[in-house]
């Protein structure tokens, strides 16, 4: 049986069970099926379907962009960083030049 049979015959059964005020046990039994299967299929229909939708997304450029890091010394050397380097290697290089 293909899905969409599989679940049009469980959703005419689960709308019979609500139609006959009986509880998922009793009218699960009286049809032949588990009360397992109509409790899945009544909680599965009952769910919202929620369609997929793609949204454009759009990527700039960062005009926030951290700014190069320059080291001056008071003997007059100025060392430029990258702003990608990690804070760990600028550590490590500032303990090296104290």
């Amino acid at each position: 049986m293909a899905n969409l049979e599989r679940e049009s015959l469980w959703e005419e059964r689960v709308a019979q069970w609500r139609k006959s005020g009986q509880s998922q046990r009793a009218f699960a039994e009286s049809q032949g099926y588990s009360q397992r299967q109509l409790n899945y299929w009544a909680r599965r229909l009952a769910a919202p379907v929620v369609p997929a939708a793609l949204l454009p997304v759009s990527i700039a450029a960062s005009t926030d962009a951290a700014p190069a890091l320059s080291l001056r010394s008071p003997s007059g050397w100025t060392l430029t960083l990258p702003p990608a380097l990690p804070a760990s290697w600028v550590a490590a290089l500032l303990r090296e030049l104290a």
